[in-house]
């Protein structure tokens, strides 16, 4: 706020002084024989800002290889970016993260929450020409049952299919066996064709038809993917006419790509961000743009593991992370503690729920009780022969979480833990992630807007069934998430999501560490790029297909 206007200040205008002024100025005028100087010339207009262009490609960075472009099979956040210009939801959100019309152009809920009537937007169509109808809604959700969809299943796995039905080419009336808080976030999915993929082994089919604004048009030997704007598409168009997709793992290697202007937007580490904010010569081309989003980052522990099944060991390990120095010198500052699968802003979160404090003596004097002892004095606790070693999985090619293992394996080393960090590429990450096949992992989970941790925590959900990955049982959490998941009321819901909250906190299934705030690079050809609070720049509508370029 400003107190007053900037400049000089201007007097007030006075006739008798003007005609003053001007009988002087005559006089000199006749007396003398050079010519007055006259002001100069007012500065030229500025250049209007360049008109949006129609059309052009836009690169954007792939931080993994895409394994599956089957809609129900996709497992990771990369897979969801491509296929989320491919197919539009039934359910849209907005920038404040309501849900709007998509697919469905309206709907209706009834029978106290147990039952959804979609209307479909009657100019739906796929990339193949055909309609959307209510039958490809109604193969859509029976098979992500049948093909047991891991990112989808848990919103589904009390669908009543006998009711679930398609009333009439447009109308489809979805029926659960009980009414869920904010089930209707769960419709936030694309529809699948039935023509194309009710024949065949749907897990192997390799066309990729939707109804969205783009198609795919070439996937490389390199993992490049191409999509090309659709002409036929049943809504506003989107105002870049192609997605050239790049798989590029490696941090810096991304850097320098959008600095040499091979990619377009990609996600930068702190480290950089911190290097070149303020510099003009990156910042003339470059606009940087942060984000918070739904998510948190953990070290997930297969509770599997003789060593990781007591409580004691991993809660000692959970004292052994400097949380503080992590956010103070590997995020300069950008991110914040998280204590469990809330988000810090979120409502859910349990507020009085407090970070495990790092405490390396008391580390030590928990592994104690438990029968931890250096015996040999090699630094290392053991115990009947034993030596306390942990193998922690990373991401190959994130500097962030090479980074944030190394220092947990250096105050682990004080410890008397012997950390060992296995880098791994991103299918053969996942691979031994699913399958349980690990002692640690270093993981990072998106919510929903409507957070429901069925599928983290659940007993039902241990992996491969659904995404509880450590392997996670108890009968009290259960419970609170089953009774969290019908409870409409928002305030109880919170109450139960707090006790869940407190008893996660009091198990320690997973070290859970810190939300990072993400920054992402645009080159600034790319125009009317805005943020969704909790999403970011993707995943909302109108999001990138609002954006358009400049030259």
């Amino acid at each position: 706020m400003r107190s007053g206007s900037s400049g000089a200040s201007k007097a007030p205008y006075n006739a008798r002084v003007a005609r003053v002024v001007v009988s002087i100025l005559l006089a000199l005028a006749l007396s003398c024989a050079r010519e007055t100087p006259q002001p100069p010339p007012p500065p030229p207009p500025a250049a209007a800002a360049p008109a949006p262009v129609d059309g052009g490609r836009v690169v954007r960075r792939l931080e993994t290889d895409v394994r599956s472009l089957n809609y129900l099979l996709q497992t990771t956040e990369d897979e969801r970016q491509v296929l989320a210009l491919i197919y539009d939801p039934l359910v849209e959100f907005d920038q404040t993260l309501s849900p709007i019309p998509a697919t469905a152009a309206s709907w209706e809920i009834l029978d106290e929450g147990r039952t959804y009537q979609f209307r479909l937007d009657p100019r739906a169509t796929f990339s193949d020409g055909t309609p959307v109808r209510a039958s490809d809604v109604v193969f859509t959700l029976n098979k992500i049952l049948d093909a047991d969809s891991v990112q989808f299943e848990s919103y589904f796995e009390d669908l009543d299919r006998e009711q679930t039905k398609a009333i009439d080419e447009k109308t489809v009336r979805v029926t659960f066996k009980e009414a869920r808080a904010g089930r209707l976030l769960s419709f936030n999915i694309g529809v699948m064709p039935e023509h194309v993929y009710a024949e065949g082994d749907f897990a192997k089919a390799t066309k990729v038809i939707g109804n969205g604004p783009y198609v795919l048009t070439r996937r490389g030997r390199d993992g490049t993917i191409l999509l090309e704007r659709r002409d036929d598409y049943w809504r506003e168009k989107p105002g870049i006419a192609s997605v050239l997709f790049r798989p590029i793992k490696d941090d810096a290697v991304a850097w320098n790509a959008i600095r040499k202007g091979d990619v377009d937007i990609t996600r930068v580490n702190n480290d950089t961000w911190v290097r070149v904010k303020d510099d003009p010569t990156v910042t003339a081309d470059i606009a940087f743009h942060d984000v918070y989003k739904l998510a948190w980052n953990g070290i997930a522990w297969n509770l599997s593991d003789p060593l990781l099944a007591d409580a004691r060991v991993r809660h000692a390990l959970a004292m052994s992370f400097d949380r503080n120095a992590i956010i103070d010198a590997l995020y300069h500052g950008q991110a914040r503690p998280v204590t469990g699968p809330f988000t810090p802003d979120s409502w859910a979160a349990n507020p009085e729920v407090s970070p495990v404090l790092f405490n390396p003596d008391a580390a030590k004097a928990l592994l104690g009780g438990a029968g931890w002892r250096d015996s040999d004095g090699d630094g290392v606790l053991d115990r009947g022969g034993e030596k306390l070693g942990l193998k922690l999985l990373i991401a190959a090619g994130s500097d962030a979480s090479r980074d944030h293992a190394q220092v947990f394996q250096e105050s682990l080393r004080k410890v008397g833990v012997a950390l060992d960090i296995v880098p791994l590429d991103e299918a053969a990450f996942y691979d031994m992630v699913f399958k349980r096949n690990y002692q640690a992992a270093y993981l990072a989970w998106v919510n929903d807007p409507d957070p429901d941790p069925f599928s983290l925590f659940h007993s039902s959900q241990i992996a491969p069934n659904g995404m509880n990955v450590g392997g996670y049982a108890d009968e009290e959490a259960d419970q609170l998430i089953e009774r969290a998941r019908t409870q409409l009321d928002r305030g109880r819901r919170a109450d139960l999501y707090h006790q869940l909250h407190s008893l996660l906190a009091r198990d320690q299934p997973y070290l859970f560490t810190v939300q990072v705030g993400e920054k992402w690079a645009v080159r600034k050809r790319v125009q009317n790029v805005q943020v969704a609070p909790g999403v970011g720049l993707f995943l909302w509508y109108p999001g990138q297909r609002a954006w358009h370029l400049r030259d």
